[in-house]
């Protein structure tokens, strides 16, 4: 949707001021529970560093934030049973109102916040009935509303944004993981983003009612598109999620190679040559280069290789690498000096009156935290705590959830999620073991079978053949896995991929689907096995299974897992 330039609209008074924090008075459809994952979630990233800060001051942080941005942008209103996230201070709505992009940054806010939040749950039920009561011919958020009469504004037929739409998605898969009873609720919302969003070849569109042939770069939330494979098994999220990290390898690679930038808006999305939108393409301004759409790609990137690591969000991380070394670079080691229009060969846009913004800075922060750059992330984490060019929701709400990422405090509602009835288990500790593959007491389905490994695999086999193929779908089960104790464990798989391209795997840990994506490795003639790690959950006992398959092609071949 079209964005009015944040910096030009910081300094605009807001028109009055708004209350916030107080009881939703109407019913709600969901009874206040006890949180699964209460705030602080203390998260151990799967690469990267840390800011020096101890853990409890960067709590204490985020806790001081959140006071403010709630006090300040989130509003009871525009019914007794409603809540919305105001645009106050950036003029992205008429007289302080919302925004789809706005009112879906709230839904994850609020949901991580539950614990500290007494009121978490009723201001969540608050802005999604918001939501509910708002939508477009297709099911989706109106993008904008009006403060006042709390209706669409904006010209034309209502219809919604992408970004706005992705978020309210995983607020909804939050709020399950949290309190329980939106599962319905979120599938639903899933399965309208995924007919109205999604184009054919599995790329995202800026909006349900726009062209099929561009993309908007911030859109690309890995981290969320990961969780709805992981969570709504009726869609093919995975295509999504393998296109939008194929925009990105074939964007970056024509026009910026060493930096890994992209801008604000891409057309011929829909090819395998995607290419920079021209200037003022959905905007007014420069949109063939990072403005303040893009400012948020970093983030985005960065939080998904930290959350997913450096195999399975392989594209994430390396991209994240090349973002923050060029912005570090460009602004001295100072975020205060990232500039929000930044040229795609790394050069400051140095665009007349709008050079300063600290959400520019601030999103950096996931990926340099993902790049392993500890005083570039210490910079940053500093200038979290102030507020140099006067930002308002924009860069306020940025922060909020930037902050929670830096923290530590930020967790994926769907690795390992044990359902919201039980409280987080621990981590226990016992001595890993190795499960072959091809092991007798195994279970191999559908064509699986095993296949001689000539060098590499552990016990000189592997399994092959899992997943769809025209005549049958491929499963194969590891029976008997062992845990100590019901809880966390790192599951390390052994993966041969000998193919040209990435293959995806359903890994199901006792019931519970996680998806991992294998990029290409060595050939099927000569393998090279890869190990990719992922978090699940464990019963205690001997009784545990692990399957794999995929149901609309083939998977990569697995070696062994060790657990």
């Amino acid at each position: 949707m079209v964005r009015t330039p944040q910096r030009v609209l910081a300094g605009v008074a807001a028109a009055a001021a708004i209350a916030a924090g107080f009881a939703v008075a109407g019913g709600s459809a969901h009874a206040a529970a006890t949180p699964a994952m209460p705030f602080p979630q203390h998260q151990t990233y799967k690469v990267g560093v840390m800011p020096s800060a101890s853990q409890a001051s960067r709590d204490a942080a985020v806790e001081k934030q959140y006071n403010s941005w709630k006090s300040s942008y989130l509003v009871h209103g525009c019914a007794s049973n409603e809540y919305y996230v105001s645009t106050k201070g950036d003029g992205d709505a008429t007289n302080n109102g919302t925004v789809s992009e706005a009112q879906g940054y709230g839904m994850n806010i609020v949901p991580l916040m539950a614990g500290y939040d007494a009121d978490a749950q009723t201001e969540f039920n608050g802005l999604w009935q918001l939501v509910k009561d708002h939508k477009d011919q297709w099911g989706l958020m109106q993008w904008q509303l009006d403060g006042k009469s709390c209706k669409y504004y904006s010209s034309g037929t209502p219809d919604a944004a992408t970004d706005g739409d992705l978020d309210i998605g995983y607020g909804l898969i939050l709020a399950d993981r949290q309190w329980g009873g939106y599962t319905a609720d979120a599938k639903a919302w899933l399965a309208s983003v995924y007919a109205h969003d999604v184009t054919s070849d599995g790329h995202l569109k800026c909006e349900d009612d726009g062209p099929s042939t561009d993309t908007r770069p911030s859109d690309n939330m890995l981290d969320h598109l990961r969780a709805f494979a992981a969570y709504d098994t009726a869609h093919d999220w995975t295509k999504v999620v393998d296109r939008m990290q194929a925009i990105v390898t074939e964007f970056t690679g024509a026009y910026s190679s060493s930096a890994g930038l992209m801008s604000d808006f891409v057309v011929n999305a829909n090819t395998t040559s995607p290419s920079p939108a021209p200037a003022n393409y959905q905007e007014d301004q420069p949109d063939n280069i990072v403005g303040y759409n893009s400012i948020r790609v970093p983030w985005h990137l960065g939080t998904d290789a930290l959350l997913n690591g450096s195999t399975t969000a392989a594209v994430s991380y390396a991209d994240a690498k090349k973002w923050s070394a060029c912005t570090k670079g460009l602004a001295g080691g100072n975020p205060a000096k990232v500039q929000p229009h930044i040229k795609l060969n790394c050069a400051n846009g140095n665009v007349s009156g709008d050079t300063t913004a600290e959400e520019a800075g601030d999103s950096i922060g996931p990926a340099a935290m993902a790049a392993g750059d500890q005083a570039w992330t210490d910079a940053i984490w500093s200038q979290l705590g102030s507020n140099p060019f006067g930002d308002s929701y924009y860069g306020e709400t940025i922060k909020m959830l930037v902050y929670l990422v830096m923290a530590g405090d930020y967790w994926s509602p769907t690795a390992g999620a044990a359902g919201p009835s039980s409280s987080p288990s621990a981590s226990p500790t016992q001595t890993p073991a190795l499960y072959e593959a091809e092991a007798s007491a195994n279970t191999l389905a559908g064509g699986a079978k095993a296949v001689a490994c000539a060098s590499g695999c552990s016990g000189g086999s592997r399994v092959g053949y899992i997943g769809y193929s025209t005549s049958a779908t491929g499963t194969l089960t590891i029976n008997g896995v062992k845990a100590v104790a019901a809880g966390s464990y790192p599951l390390a798989i052994s993966f041969v991929n000998g193919a040209t391209s990435a293959r995806t795997a359903t890994v199901t840990v006792d019931g519970v689907a996680h998806t991992v994506s294998v990029p290409p490795l060595g050939t099927f003639s000569a393998p090279q096995p890869q190990t990719i790690t992922i978090d699940v959950q464990l019963n205690a006992g001997s009784g545990n299974t692990i399957a794999f398959t995929n149901a609309s092609s083939r998977a990569p071949d697995v070696d062994s897992v060790r657990v």
